[in-house]
């Protein structure tokens, strides 16, 4: 998903209505028209901005609905703080006829906006405030997902609620937008979750793939915390996503999706039938490389296939590793290299090496693994917390606890991003420690106790000899 390096402030949006007013522009009078509906607008939108400031969503509600029939080019406020008025309304009434009409003025709203957005586009002060569908259609899958199963609890499916965010994920691939916000994207994938429980076969690769995408999706948001300046605001951008990324990580960890015999039972027929499909095979093998597969003869045909057609650095790497596992060392380095050199700037150069990095240390060449390392963070000094995080982990195998904490200090200081990932790491590390040096008490006070017993013994076995 592409996504703008923008921030929004996302109120939630309310319920939409039918009618449509014929104000559109940039001048509050266009948006809202003139004479006694003017007033009464004018009016209504007062009482709703206090009525929400004040929690009153009932008050908020009766001023709000004039707006939104008579005005809905008004402002955007009217939609986003509309949407979470609509949403608490939802949470606080019992009646479930209530409930349920809410719920559809909540997904009705979505439509509206959607419906005006070229009008509400046209008076936002600059560019980046632009919404696009994608950025819409978003939160909309997100309410269905989250307040469907209370409020239309027959109606509501998960099969619904993916196809509403996988349409919403293809108009942000394909349109751009502002931002996905962190418990979306948690949402997200806990309904993929669901899909892949149902179907653990048939939805596997999809699963794997929104896997990656979210993961992805979280990172990149999490990078803007380091274009920001403002150290408050860094913090909240790494808040917001860094507890989604790791719920991601524990889900898929726990969906034990990642089955190396199941992968590559499924991408053995796939590779063979897609062996001129290029996109195919990118695809394929960033989806092995992911899961652990990085060293089956599969994962090996698809790079040979796909290196054919054009040589990639996904390829590329992959040629790397079969050589490398064959002991073929040399040739191994020269399609490394070969896939560094074909990234196109220093920036992917840099990342390249990260993961050639990675790929040695996964096959236990921790010195070639420093080596791209230090590679990585020369040709990308972005790149400088990532590396350190690596030597961690390296120092964490190896068991150099102490230098692999120092690393993850390191880590977290040269990028805010990866704050959490260090933090629970290194509280990890210390929990390993702490059971070590209990189990070197116990066992120290064990040999002690057995010492006093074998002295006891020879003392008696001496006695007797006597």
């Amino acid at each position: 998903m592409k996504i703008k390096n923008l921030f929004i402030a996302f109120g939630m949006a309310l319920v939409s209505l039918p009618a449509m007013a014929q104000y559109e522009g940039t001048e509050w009078e266009d948006r809202i028209g003139t004479g006694e509906d003017s007033l009464r607008a004018r009016q209504n939108l007062s009482m709703f901005n206090i009525a929400i400031r004040n929690n009153s969503f009932e008050e908020a509600y009766e001023s709000w609905r004039p707006v939104i029939e008579k005005a809905p080019f008004a402002n955007l406020r009217i939609y986003t703080d509309g949407a979470y008025m609509l949403q608490m309304l939802i949470q606080n009434v019992q009646d479930p006829a209530k409930k349920k009409q809410f719920f559809e003025e909540l997904m009705k709203l979505q439509d509206l906006r959607m419906k005006n957005l070229d009008g509400l586009n046209s008076f936002a002060k600059s560019e980046r405030l632009k919404a696009t569908q994608g950025d819409v259609a978003y939160p909309k899958a997100y309410f269905y997902a989250v307040y469907g199963p209370q409020a239309i609890p027959g109606e509501y499916t998960h099969d619904k609620a993916y196809e509403m965010f996988a349409k919403a994920n293809k108009l942000l691939e394909e349109q751009g937008g502002r931002e996905v916000k962190g418990y979306m994207l948690d949402v997200f994938f806990r309904i993929s979750y669901a899909k892949y429980q149902a179907d653990n076969n048939g939805f596997r690769e999809q699963f794997l793939q929104d896997y990656l995408d979210s993961k992805d999706l979280c990172e990149k948001m999490l990078q803007l915390a380091k274009e920001e300046s403002d150290p408050e605001k860094a913090k909240k951008i790494v808040d917001e996503y860094d507890q989604p990324l790791n719920n991601i990580e524990g889900i898929f960890a726990q969906s034990k999706a990642a089955d190396r015999e199941q992968i590559i039972a499924i991408f053995t027929p796939k590779i063979e039938a897609n062996k001129d499909n290029l996109a195919y095979l990118k695809s394929a093998l960033t989806l092995m490389a992911a899961n652990d597969c990085d060293d089956a003869p599969v994962y090996y045909k698809a790079a040979e296939y796909a290196f054919k057609i054009e040589p990639t650095f996904e390829s590329a790497i992959a040629l790397a590793q079969k050589y490398y596992k064959d002991g073929n060392h040399s040739e191994a380095i020269t399609y490394y290299n070969r896939a560094i050199e074909l990234s196109q700037s220093d920036v992917q150069k840099g990342n390249i090496a990260l993961r050639v990095a990675a790929a040695m240390r996964k096959s236990g060449d921790t010195q070639s693994a420093y080596t791209y390392l230090d590679k990585a963070a020369q040709l990308n000094p972005d790149l400088e917390g990532k590396c350190y995080m690596q030597r961690a982990n390296i120092a964490t195998k190896e068991k150099k606890y102490a230098e692999a904490k120092a690393y993850c200090d390191k880590a977290a200081a040269a990028d805010i991003t990866l704050a959490g990932q260090a933090q629970r790491l290194k509280q990890s590390i210390i929990t390993v420690e702490q059971h070590n040096a209990e189990y070197a008490r116990q066992k120290a006070e064990y040999d002690r106790q057995q010492a006093e017993i074998k002295a006891e013994e020879d003392f008696w076995k001496q006695g007797a000899k006597k």
